[in-house]
C-alpha cells in the first residue's frame, strides 16, 4: 500500500507543479486589462468635468447636520502623519500579498499577477467612478482649522468610497486566497495581511480622510472584487483540502 501511496505522489507531484491554482487565458486578460484601463484613465477626464470646484460661500454654509450619526466618527483632526502611516500599512499589505503569489516558476508568477492585475485595476475604476458621481466631501472639509484652499481641491470631494481601503482588502484577500489554496490556513499570515489593510482603513479615518462608511464599503467592495476573480480564474481541475493530519489531493482529467 505504501508503494501505491509512493508512486501516486510521484505522478500527481509534476501535475500540481504545472497545473496549481490559477488557470489564466492572456489573451483574455489582455483584452480586459486594456479595457479597464482605458475605463480607469477616461475618468482622470470626467472627473474635471463633473466636480465644480466649491466657493467661499458654499464651505461657509457646509453643516455637518446631513452626516449620518455614525460616520460623525470621522470628524478627526486632520492629520498629515497618519495620513502617511496609512499609505505605509497600505505598502505593508500589497507586499504581503506579493510574497504570498510569488512562485519561482515564471510562468506561475506571471499568470498570478496578470489576476492581481485584473483586481486592482478593477476596484480601482470602480472606486473611481463612484467617487466621481458621488463626489461627497471629505470630514477634513467640515473642519475650522483646515484652509479652504485645501478644501477647494479636487479631491477634497473624493471621500465615498476608500480606495486605500479597498485597494488593500483585494490585496488582502487575493494574497490569502492562494497561500491558503496552496498552503492551508495560517493564523499568522492572514493577520498580517487583514491587519495592514484594517490599519490603512482605521488610519485614514483617523487622519480625516474619510467617514467610517467610505472604509467599509471599500473593503467589502475590494474584497469582493479580489474574491470574484479568485474564483473566476481558480484551476477547475485541482482540488486541494488541508487538515490537521491529513492532505486529500483531486485531480479531474
Amino acid at each position: 500500500m505504501k508503494n501505491i501511496h509512493f508512486i501516486l505522489i510521484i505522478l500527481f507531484f509534476p501535475i500540481l507543479l504545472n497545473s496549481y491554482i490559477i488557470e489564466v487565458d492572456r489573451f483574455e486578460s489582455l483584452i480586459f486589462i486594456t479595457s479597464a484601463v482605458a475605463v480607469d484613465l477616461s475618468n482622470n477626464y470626467f472627473d474635471r468635468q463633473y466636480i465644480e470646484v466649491p466657493t467661499d460661500l458654499d464651505l461657509e454654509t457646509l453643516t455637518t447636520d446631513n452626516i449620518p450619526f455614525f460616520d460623525k466618527l470621522g470628524l478627526q483632526p486632520y492629520s498629515l502623519t497618519l495620513k502617511n502611516y496609512s499609505d505605509y500599512a497600505a505598502y505593508l499589505a500589497a507586499s504581503t500579498a506579493f510574497y504570498c503569489i510569488f512562485e519561482k516558476n515564471p510562468k506561475l508568477l506571471l499568470n498570478n499577477l496578470i489576476v492581481y492585475g485584473e483586481i486592482m485595476i478593477t476596484q480601482s475604476l470602480v472606486s473611481k467612478w463612484t467617487k466621481t458621481l458621488t463626489h461627497r466631501y471629505r470630514p477634513f472639509v467640515y473642519l475650522d482649522d483646515v484652509p479652504n484652499s485645501k478644501k477647494m481641491q479636487r479631491n477634497s470631494q473624493h471621500s465615498f468610497y476608500s480606495m486605500h481601503s479597498s485597494s488593500t482588502f483585494a490585496s488582502a484577500t487575493y494574497g490569502y486566497y492562494y497561500y491558503y489554496k496552496n498552503y492551508g490556513h495560517n493564523v499568522f499570515v492572514g493577520s498580517l495581511l487583514f491587519g495592514a489593510a484594517s490599519a490603512t482603513a482605521a488610519l485614514r479615518v483617523a487622519s480625516g480622510q474619510h467617514f467610517p462608511s467610505d472604509v467599509i464599503v471599500g473593503a467589502i467592495i475590494g474584497s469582493g472584487t479580489s474574491y470574484f476573480f479568485c474564483k473566476f480564474h481558480e484551476n477547475k481541475r485541482i482540488k486541494l483540502s488541508f487538515g490537521y493530519d491529513s492532505i486529500d489531493i483531486s485531480y479531474s482529467f
